[in-house]
């Protein structure tokens, strides 16, 4: 005759307690997770951001952007020497600027990309698709980027070429 083992089960009060423990730690992940990468610190790590030049001696790159930001209709003064001699850095940024026209200088030592989102960075300001200086996307509010009279989408990832005239719009829908 054949006997069958049968383990005892495990009591519900037991069970339900595994799977809340289960069910809480599984939300705490996904909340953490979904947090984390809506971050508005969350930092590109671009290359030109870190870039720090002595002078203008050795450049593989030298090229000019015209940065234009408006915020609800007032155009918004695009401060002089960003980037130049900051904490860290006491030379020039490889994104920078000397006066208040939002000329922007692209100096670099070798061939790298300038995405928008690094100027922002090194400025110290939030620029994405959802924000702008402070200022959010909401229902009623949209930020317009244009890349030479033309509509762009990829807001900070944007990356800048020489004599690109960029606009940046926050304004209301």
């Amino acid at each position: 005759m054949v006997q069958y083992y049968c383990p005892p089960r495990i009591s519900m009060k037991a069970e339900n307690a595994v799977l809340s423990t289960v069910a809480i730690f599984t939300l705490a992940f996904i909340i953490l997770t979904l947090n984390s990468s809506n971050s508005p610190l969350e930092e590109k790590n671009w290359q030109i951001a870190n870039v720090c030049l002595a002078d203008h001696n050795s450049l593989a790159s030298h090229e000019h952007v015209q940065l234009s930001i408006i915020i609800n209709g007032s155009e918004v003064e695009i401060e002089s020497d960003i980037g130049i001699g900051d904490p860290g850095c006491d030379g020039m940024k490889g994104i920078h600027t000397h006066d208040n026209t939002g000329r922007l200088h692209i100096e670099t030592p070798s061939v790298m990309p300038a995405p928008l989102g690094a100027f922002f960075e090194i400025w110290g300001e939030s620029f994405s698709q959802n924000e702008i200086m402070g200022n959010k996307n909401d229902s009623n509010h949209e930020i317009v980027l244009t890349v030479n009279g033309e509509v762009n989408h990829l807001y900070d990832e944007y990356v800048m070429q020489d004599g690109d005239q960029i606009r940046i719009e926050y304004r209301a829908i």
